[in-house]
């Protein structure tokens, strides 16, 4: 699988500019993309509550500047204020829906005054949303769980001034097996070749990117 016009960060940088920044990534996964944003910054500390995740992003994907723990979204044990930037890498609807709100008060606790938090979020748009839920695939149904994500973040008391922009992304597979063997599709197995055929083996995401301050009381 081959991922096109993947370059969200890049536009998170053009936009606040993490030059000389401390940043702190929640949901870093294996760190495949921690890495890209370590040479953006000045500091990065990158956790994960999966420990083999943690584990394989210190083997693969390791930099001097760049600190892997394993760490919750909703009990971050970092003091407050320590950070200039705080990014959710697609991550906040992967939190528990009960502990989102924790979540968000958690970024703005420990993010200075002055500085950001970002969340960047999968939408409901697009052919790779389809294919996750026609054929079970990658993360499957997620709707409840991002609809609650994005209602958080219209609700929430923790973040303040926040702007809203798009992103889209796209995967380019080599074969019906590079689909499944990327992807882990459970379901409507033998329908997977018309599909890909129909969108010429490459598919397309709509991301979300929201921009907020941390509020100035907590």
């Amino acid at each position: 699988m081959q991922r096109l016009n993947d370059n969200f960060l890049e536009r998170i940088n053009a936009g606040i500019n993490l030059q000389d920044k401390h940043v702190l990534e929640i949901g870093c996964g294996n760190g495949a993309k921690s890495v890209r944003l370590a040479t953006m910054c000045s500091r990065l500390s990158a956790i994960d509550p999966e420990v083999a995740a943690i584990a394989t992003a210190k083997e693969s994907y390791a930099a001097g500047n760049l600190d892997y723990a394993i760490g919750r979204a909703e009990d971050l044990k970092f003091s407050s204020r320590s950070f200039d930037v705080v990014i959710f890498s697609l991550s906040l609807h992967h939190v528990p829906i009960e502990k989102m709100s924790e979540a968000l008060m958690e970024a703005s606790r420990v993010t200075k005054q002055g500085g950001r938090v970002v969340i960047l979020e999968p939408d409901f748009i697009g052919t790779f949303f389809d294919a996750e839920l026609l054929f079970g695939a990658s993360d499957s149904d997620e709707r409840k769980e991002k609809a609650a994500a994005h209602f958080e973040l219209l609700r929430t008391q923790a973040l303040s001034e926040g702007t809203e922009y798009y992103d889209e992304i796209g995967f380019r597979f080599d074969s019906d097996q590079d689909f499944i063997d990327s992807m882990g599709p459970k379901k409507n197995l033998a329908d997977i070749h018309d599909f890909l055929t129909k969108n010429d083996y490459t598919l397309w995401a709509q991301r979300r990117i929201n921009i907020f301050s941390p509020a100035e009381v907590l």
